[in-house]
């Protein structure tokens, strides 16, 4: 009896790994995303983009921006679904930096500057939408004129 009890404890075991740990799928549909970010028609140098929902989901992601591309794995993906897009990048120049032999509270420069109006960021009304099929690649084209 015991035997017959293990045998089917362990095979529920084993059903229930290859459902929740085997597989990368956790069930949410996510696809891979990716695309350019250009400011003013030139590619953004660095920054961050990240896709926060607006509806249904709950599962936000994101990605570093390099020479205008990025790039989020599907396991890092979104779901089906509609997102707020919010592009953050530090004007280059600006930052505090702390000397060496100096302590903190003694740092020197000027605060980081956006360099991304708010308009993509903290007041964000940009959108994308995400479906179950079709393509994932999106152009994020960010005007300064007029911000």
């Amino acid at each position: 009896m015991r035997v017959v009890q293990f045998g089917w404890l362990l095979l529920g075991s084993c059903l229930l790994l290859t459902i929740i740990g085997c597989g990368s799928d956790d069930g949410l549909g996510r696809r891979a995303v990716s695309g350019t970010v250009t400011l003013d028609g030139t590619a953004l140098a660095d920054g961050s983009i990240a896709y926060e929902p607006v509806e249904k989901s709950t599962t936000s992601s994101g990605a570093m921006i390099a020479q205008g591309k990025f790039s989020i794995t599907r396991e890092q993906g979104l779901p089906p679904g509609r997102y707020r897009v919010v592009v953050n990048a530090i004007k280059p120049g600006t930052g505090m930096t702390l000397p060496e032999g100096k302590f903190p509270g003694e740092e020197v420069g000027t605060p980081q500057q956006e360099l991304i109006p708010a308009s993509w960021n903290s007041k964000s009304k940009q959108f994308i939408e995400v479906s179950e099929s079709g393509s994932t690649e999106f152009r994020h084209e960010i005007s300064t004129k007029g911000n």
